[in-house]
Parts: structure tokens; sequence; C-alpha cells
């Protein structure tokens, strides 16, 4: 859901900005500090990072001319609410006259959680005297090496009890931000849950679109914003979709994720990108070895599991510990660095120079956001490794710190010279990204 909030880029410069000769703007009356922090995750992890002292002092000093949140949102009637951007939505969400409610699913600790803690544990320390010092600590994912104490004093000091805990509430936790929804995004479909519950829908929507079992609206025939009615129900039944597929659209209960109830449980709303991405590869080839540079919380991992299939996801060691937490506990043969192979292993991003090739490399909403050094330096080896590539991202160029601009995948593939592109689409879940299919010269 696209959420009308600063990006972690734009945490990253006033964390890196002096505060010296600006006078502090009084708290309002009603400021909760454990709300505000709730309701905005960058200050959150400054505060971790001791870049700042306390919610009261960033307020002061940034928050109220930033139009920063302090307390609980009431949804208005424009699109969106005033919460979501009018482009989260194809449809506007008016046209779902009954929107289903959100659940949130509550931590579900289990008898093997210290012994997978443990796991994470001895894979993150395996690698953390080798990784390469810059690419961690540059670009918008900075802050995930600098903030987080409980989480990374629970990785140094191999408590696995911290750990485990902080992990079984993944999902509502500032340690899925920009990863998943997170903390923020449960906050807000607490107290304003319509607007989620409407994006959701259209997510739902756009899905059955694209599998061709909803029609297309057009704005030049028709009603275009029309109630809905009863007909997105039919067109989106669980067991239509899942045969379109190939494979169930069904989540696993770890992390405490949030979202609808569809089928047997509660499906977040990332899970349609994920699911359909899954999709989207089927239908290019069967592929016994895939590589995924960046796999966020694990979830398109997930929905790709097939027998016989070679899964690597290459990524930050920070992130590789919540993809590890999330496909163990779904019930995946996963291998963390380290350890004897698997079906699906999980590394640190270093790894990517090794000796192995793959039929298919993938990429989803992460190159943009790298060092563009770091994103060039992806895009030689992927050519080197895997005869396709399929990249799905967004092309704003939009700031990424006070260094760089995020970068544009088909401008890195252009100054690369060793891709040409078979496909590129608009991509049917999100607006602003691009799906596209590049082979090795």
């Amino acid at each position: 859901m696209e959420y009308r909030r600063p990006s972690l880029g734009t945490g990253l410069r006033w964390l890196r900005g002096k505060s010296a000769g600006r006078r502090p703007d009084p708290l309002p009356a009603d400021f909760e500090p454990a709300l505000y922090l709730d309701l905005n995750a960058d200050v959150a992890m400054a505060i971790e990072a001791g870049t700042i002292a306390s919610a009261q002092e960033h307020y002061r000093l940034f928050g109220r001319r930033e139009g920063r949140p302090y307390r609980p949102p009431t949804a208005s009637a424009e699109l969106g609410g005033g919460i979501a951007g009018p482009r989260t939505y194809r449809y506007p969400y008016g046209t779902w006259p009954d929107l289903p409610p959100i659940a949130f699913a509550a931590p579900r600790p289990g008898p093997e959680d210290a012994r997978v803690a443990r796991r994470l544990i001895a894979a993150w320390r395996s690698g953390a005297g080798r990784s390469p010092v810059q690419a961690d600590s540059e670009g918008m994912w900075a802050a995930r090496t600098q903030g987080f104490s409980a989480f990374h004093g629970a990785l140094r000091h191999g408590d696995a009890g911290v750990l485990a805990d902080l992990l079984n509430n993944l999902f509502q936790s500032h340690l899925a931000h920009g990863i998943a929804m997170g903390r923020t995004m449960a906050t807000l479909a607490r107290h304003a849950p319509d607007p989620f519950a409407a994006s959701w829908c259209d997510r739902l929507l756009r899905l059955s679109e694209a599998l061709g079992l909803a029609p297309i609206r057009s704005p030049e025939q028709g009603e275009f914003a029309a109630p809905l009615a009863g007909a997105l129900a039919h067109h989106a039944e669980p067991a239509r979709i899942e045969a379109e597929l190939g494979f169930p659209l069904t989540f696993p209960d770890v992390g405490a994720p949030f979202g609808v109830r569809y089928g047997a449980g509660i499906l977040p709303e990332h899970a349609f990108s994920h699911a359909y991405a899954a999709w989207r590869i089927g239908q290019l080839g069967s592929f016994e070895r895939v590589v995924e540079i960046g796999g966020g919380f694990g979830g398109l991992a997930w929905f790709l599991r097939r027998p016989g299939r070679r899964y690597t996801i290459l990524d930050l060691p920070f992130t590789n510990v919540l993809q590890g937490w999330f496909l163990l506990k779904a019930g995946l043969d996963v291998s963390l660095a380290g350890e004897p192979e698997a079906a699906v292993r999980v590394l640190p991003w270093w790894e990517i120079e090794r000796d192995e090739t793959y039929d298919l490399a993938i990429n989803q909403d992460s190159l943009p956001e790298m060092p563009p050094e770091t994103a060039a330096m992806y895009i030689a080896r992927i050519r080197a490794i895997a005869p396709l590539f399929c990249s799905i991202n967004q092309e704003a160029a939009a700031p990424n710190t006070d260094a760089f601009r995020q970068v544009v995948v088909p401008d890195l593939v252009a100054r690369d010279g060793g891709y040409r592109r078979l496909s590129r689409n608009l991509f049917w879940m999100r607006d602003g990204y691009v799906e596209e299919i590049y082979a090795r010269r």
C-alpha cells in the first residue's frame, strides 16, 4: 500500500543534517511518544541508532515542520481516506460497497523457535566479519545496520529467546519497514481500516484482471467507478484464482501477519505481488535453479517453492535473518550461511561471487534503492551467472540519500551492454512499476 510518509531515504537526509540554530517547536498537549514512534518508523530507527534522543526531541526539531503524524488518523471521504496515495487504487475505493475487516494474527511461538533462532545467530555471525562495510552502510537501507538495538544485540550476544520474540511479531514491527507492511501500517490499519481494506481489494481485483478472471474496465466505455457489487467476489473466489495461478494463494501464519481473511487464513496485501510474480515466472519456464537478488522477507521464495527447484536468496545479512526465520518457520527446506546446502539457500549478498550458475535471476523492488556502483555490480554479475533476468522495479529516480539518486534498471542494463530486452510491460499489481525480461547477449 502506498502511504503518504517520508521514505527511509528522506529520514536519512534529516539524520545527517544538523539542528544547530533551529528553535524547537512546542509539543502538542496530546503528544504521545510511543504512538509517534509507531507512526514514524525512521524516527524509531534513528533513536535506536543514537542519532536523536527521543520522540519529543525529533518532533520539536523536525516533526511539526515535516507534518509528521503524532495521533491516530481518521479516514476522510477523499480517495485513499487521506491516508493512502490515490495511485494505490486502480479504481476509487468507493467501488467496493462492503469492505472486509482487517484481521491481525497474534504472534505464534513454537517449540522450534529457540533452535531456529540459534541457527540464524550462527549464520549471522559467520558473515558478520566478512561483509564489505561500504556496501552495507550506503543507500536507503543503511539505517538497518545502525538501528534495531534489541535485534542486533540479540544477534551479537547470542540471545535466541529475545531474537525469537522479535521475529514472532515481524510483520507488525518496524523490522519489516520497507520490506512488508510493518508497525506503522499496522497502527494505521487498526485506527483507519477502510483505506487498507480497499487497497487489499484493489490488489485482489488487479490479480483477477491479470489472470483473465475479471474484465478490465475502460474509462472510455461506461462508468469506470461504478460500484462493483457482487462481481468481484465471483471473479476472485480462491478456487478460481488458485486454478489459474497453479498454486495455493495462502500465506503461512508466521511473524503475526495482518490482512484480510481469504481462503484458509489471513492473506496480507503484499502476498498478491509475490503470487503474481511467481505466476509470471512460471509462464516463462520451469527454471530448476533460481537466484533472487534481494529477497525481502522471503515471500517470493514461498510462492515459487516447487519439488526439485533450487532457490537461492542473496541479500544483506540483516535481511537474511528475517528471510531465514520466515521460510524455516513456514516449513521449507532451508540452509543458511555456513550450513550444508538445502533446496532453499539464504545467503549474504557477496556470495554472488561464487562460481555457480542459475537458470534465472530475479530482482523485485530493490535494485533502484542500492548505491549506483552496487547496482551496476549486480547487473554485471547477473549477466555472468544467469542467461535470463527478470526485473520488477520502479523508475522514479528519486533522491536516495544526499549522495545519489535511485538508479533506473534499463539505464544500468544499457550501460552494461551485455543484455537484450525480451519484453517490457507495466506491472499489473502496482502503478509506477515495470516488469522486464532480459536475456544475456
